[in-house]
């Protein structure tokens, strides 16, 4: 039996390491001028993994490519030794450019704002939930339409938006049909009242 030729990875989402004191001192403009997004940390203290001052990059590029083909697509001699890692999770790498989900690292007071962007890279902060949060978003979204005595489902998202609760904006705008039939409901159980 012939065995099936292996292909490689693929991904549009690269990253690398850019050391502060070793990268050309243009190594932004660099980037810039390559017309292709990027989204740069801000300047990351020494630790375990990398025993200097450091920048983590991420480069998006516009189709699937390998690995190989990433590294031809890049500006070169800005990675730290031209290492450049192919990201199968580009959300939460995204994240941990300013340490989102580890709070025993340095932390950003600045937040989003402290990810430079370069080029209308796509940035995505945003994390998954675990069944038991969805749950929880699911049930709070229930009582706050029996909070506010909402009959319509545009009047659930404006109200949801006014709140300022984004996760629960995101998880009834989500789940249309699940709110729209329930406020419908609700709607002909006045009438028979």
């Amino acid at each position: 039996m012939a065995q099936k030729k292996q292909t490689p990875d693929k991904g549009r989402y690269f990253a690398g390491i850019v050391a502060a004191d070793s990268a050309p001192l243009d190594w932004r403009e660099q980037l810039k001028a390559s017309h292709a997004p990027y989204a740069i940390s801000p300047l990351h203290t020494p630790d375990k993994e990398n025993p200097f001052e450091h920048y983590h990059v991420v480069y998006k590029h516009s189709n699937t490519i390998t690995l190989e083909g990433a590294r031809k697509a890049i500006v070169t001699g800005i990675f730290k030794n031209d290492y450049l890692l192919l990201l199968h999770h580009p959300r939460l790498y995204q994240r941990y450019l300013i340490h989102l989900d580890d709070p025993d690292k340095e932390q950003f007071s600045a937040g989003r704002e402290a990810i430079e962007i370069i080029n209308g890279f796509p940035l995505d902060l945003t994390r998954d939930f675990s069944q038991e949060e969805r749950a929880q978003q699911r049930q709070d979204v229930f009582g706050f339409i029996r909070d506010y005595a909402i009959l319509e489902y545009a009047d659930l998202l404006d109200a949801l938006m006014d709140s300022g609760q984004a996760d629960l904006l995101d998880y009834a705008a989500n789940h249309t049909i699940l709110f729209n039939t329930y406020l419908t409901s609700k709607r002909n159980a006045m009438r028979y009242e």
